[in-house]
């Protein structure tokens, strides 16, 4: 496959994914907002990681990083793990069933958000654990359409 042939589609995505991230959501609501970067980031990584590896990763980290005002490098280095854990897996994960995906999606928002409050932690900023388990729940739920348009475009041009 033609990297140029899906570079249009990744451009939308995070577009979107970036206006997602910039929707306001009410005071509590705030801490169960998925990271929509961090999935487009998953989803591409997952099916097509010899175009989109910890190079994509690393450039999404730096977007979130800007996006969020976080101190440059902190998504960065989040974002690597991600990919990293991902591109490592890959030969197993082609096989998963989408149900096993999801479950691939909702453990790695899991081990980002631990890894994310480790980094909080160690920075002196204040722990959320509370609102992790739901919020991996969340963010897997908010996968499966990325799944869904991803897992058809890989069909049609495989």
């Amino acid at each position: 496959m033609n990297k140029n042939n899906t570079t249009g589609l990744v451009f939308c995505m995070l577009l979107c994914a970036v206006l997602l991230q910039l929707m306001p959501v009410a005071g509590g609501w705030f801490l169960w907002k998925p990271n929509f970067l961090l999935l487009v980031m998953i989803t591409w990584i997952l099916y097509f990681p010899e175009q989109y590896g910890i190079e994509f990763s690393v450039v999404v980290g730096l977007m979130a990083d800007l996006l969020f005002g976080s101190a440059l490098g902190y998504h960065v280095f989040v974002f690597s793990v991600c990919g990293l854990i991902l591109i490592s897996f890959h030969r197993v994960v082609v096989y998963l069933q989408f149900i096993h995906r999801v479950t691939l999606v909702f453990v790695l928002v899991l081990l980002i958000e631990f890894l994310r409050a480790t980094l909080n932690a160690s920075l002196d900023m204040p722990l959320r654990l509370d609102k992790i388990f739901i919020l991996a729940m969340i963010s897997s739920l908010f996968w499966i359409p990325l799944d869904k348009l991803v897992c058809n475009y890989y069909l049609r041009h495989k």
